[in-house]
């Protein structure tokens, strides 16, 4: 189903590609400064969660592309 895309079409995608970009800047300060988040006693739990909200928010972006424009 093709849409011509809406403010709130446009607000969904941007509310994902917000999430990913914090997921991946998350990720990249546990991967290259691990020092920064020292108050994280389990960073593997920390570093599943952010990969998990990744993968998530980029597998909404693409159905909703898929789906709707």
């Amino acid at each position: 189903m093709l849409i011509k895309e809406t403010n709130l079409y446009n607000a969904a995608i941007a509310h994902y590609q917000a999430q990913r970009l914090e997921a991946l800047s998350s990720l990249e300060i546990f991967f290259n400064n691990p020092v920064a988040v020292a108050d994280h006693s389990n960073f593997l739990d920390e570093i599943k969660k952010w990969t998990t909200t990744l993968a998530e928010a980029e597998e909404n972006i693409h159905v909703l592309k898929k789906n709707f424009s």
